[in-house]
């Protein structure tokens, strides 16, 4: 393995750059194109430049993306009506971590997210958002405070999915922003969007990833730094600008935008570490040693010494399965900035985070049905294709039915389901996951069937990547 920069010598005539003409999805991908069908047939001259603002791609997805999350508050109507008890809500698929955690957690009693014996486990900006919530619903313990509580939640939570497909929207560039109906119009965001509040720190880091496509480092650096103190995980895509950023040179722009990051989650974490260090630090330190959760395929082994009829099927002790999580984390980075630095031309940014951010989620302790909703931006901007997505959508939804029935069963064994069709479901679902990062991988070696720079683009989310030249690449012979 050897690195090397582009060799300088005479000048080669610039490659013309071809015009990027807005695309409709039903013009060029041939299953939204049968789809359409349904609804008219393939977009036309009423649907161009000259279209009513309703008719337009942005107005479009937006109002999708209301029905999508009403159509989530629907189906949580059986806890709504008789409250969040287990195993009822496992049977009626309508589990939500917000009304469960505000009648147990001390907020129902009028306590603060922090201190005054209150930790939620999560991190600053959720709980500061389950805090205000809260002040929305009676102080008592009751169906009703649960209720209200769910309501607020609801309301708080479409507007962060508006949010979301805003941002996929403007990081879309000049394809009209269709590709954010991949996001307004999924089954992901229908049935996980109002489980807990992780919406809140999707929307900060899809637009922390407008705000870099749109060349506002700064910006993109706070919201980014906002989107960490949210939830984690949106630090990878300061990982995945580092990577991206050294193949073509620009490593002095996303040292900026990352330093930014660090000064506002220092600045939003550190009030709270020293009002109550320990509850402010769980949502860090309680995974680790724990054993695996649902979803991880860590869990596998467990799964399978029950399905054989184990009686004390117990599975991988809770510091093997942190190993195993931090090595793989480990291992899947390196390969996927080598990946990125050895291939014939530089892939574009949403296809690095989609696979740094599907790494993490497969690999991690445990992966909860709404961890896909970190996935679902992304995608959407990694893979804007169709046949992709809804092959994703199926393994999703198949996983969805599974978890909740195999979780209700712990508490009714003769209605339990057989462990090893849960387990074939979770690896179904983590099929649907690589399918994902496959396909991404396959548009970054063969850009010609790359939907985005078949059209003619670079990377309009890249920000300052975008049409750079390569300033480093790895030949590994």
């Amino acid at each position: 393995m050897s690195s090397q920069r582009p060799p300088t010598g005479p000048a080669r005539p610039a490659r013309p750059i071809r015009p990027v003409e807005p695309v409709a999805p039903t013009a060029a991908d041939p299953v939204a194109r049968a789809g359409s069908e349904v609804l008219g047939g393939p977009a036309g001259r009423r649907l161009g430049p000259g279209a009513p603002w309703w008719a337009r791609p942005l107005p479009v997805a937006l109002l999708v993306a209301a029905v999508a999350v009403a159509l989530g508050a629907v189906s949580k109507h059986h806890c709504r009506t008789a409250g969040w008890n287990t195993p009822d809500q496992f049977w009626h698929a309508c589990y939500a971590d917000g009304p469960v955690v505000y009648t147990s957690s001390g907020l129902a009693q009028g306590l603060g997210p922090y201190g005054d014996g209150v930790s939620l486990g999560q991190p600053p900006l959720t709980a500061a958002l389950a805090w205000l919530l809260g002040l929305l619903a009676p102080d008592e313990v009751s169906v009703a405070a649960q209720r209200a509580y769910f309501d607020a939640m609801a309301v708080a939570l479409a507007l962060a999915a508006l949010a979301v497909v805003a941002a996929v929207a403007v990081a879309a560039g000049r394809r009209r922003g269709w590709d954010a109906l991949l996001v307004a119009a999924s089954p992901v965001l229908v049935l996980t969007s109002l489980v807990s509040l992780d919406l809140l720190g999707v929307a900060l880091a899809a637009a922390g990833l407008a705000a870099w496509a749109r060349r506002r480092p700064v910006l993109a650096g706070v919201l980014v730094g906002l989107a960490a103190a949210a939830r984690t995980w949106p630090a990878l895509l300061l990982l995945a600008l580092l990577v991206v950023g050294l193949r073509c040179g620009r490593a002095r722009a996303v040292a900026g935008t990352a330093g930014v990051a660090a000064l506002t989650w220092l600045a939003v974490s550190l009030p709270v570490a020293l009002v109550d260090r320990a509850a402010w630090s769980a949502h860090l330190t309680t995974w680790a040693g724990e054993r695996a959760g649902y979803g991880s395929v860590w869990l596998l082994p467990q799964l399978w010494a029950a399905s054989a009829g184990s009686a004390d099927a117990q599975g991988l002790p809770g510091a093997a399965v942190t190993a195993l999580a931090v090595t793989g984390w480990v291992v899947w980075t390196l390969l996927v900035a080598l990946f990125v630095l050895w291939l014939p031309r530089r892939p574009r940014l949403p296809q690095v985070a989609l696979a740094l951010v599907a790494g993490w989620c497969v690999l991690a302790p445990s992966f909860p049905v709404q961890a896909s909703l970190w996935l679902l931006p992304l995608a959407a901007l990694a893979v804007p294709r169709w046949r992709d997505h809804l092959l994703w959508w199926a393994t999703e939804a198949a996983y969805f039915a599974a978890v909740w029935l195999f979780i209700a069963g712990q508490s009714v064994p003769d209605r339990a389901l057989p462990p090893e069709l849960y387990a074939l479901l979770l690896l179904l679902r983590v099929a649907g996951v690589a399918w994902l990062v496959a396909a991404a991988a396959r548009d970054a070696r063969a850009p010609r069937r790359d939907p985005v720079r078949a059209g003619g683009a670079d990377d309009p989310a890249g920000g300052v990547f975008d049409r750079a030249p390569d300033a480093l690449v790895v030949r590994v012979t």
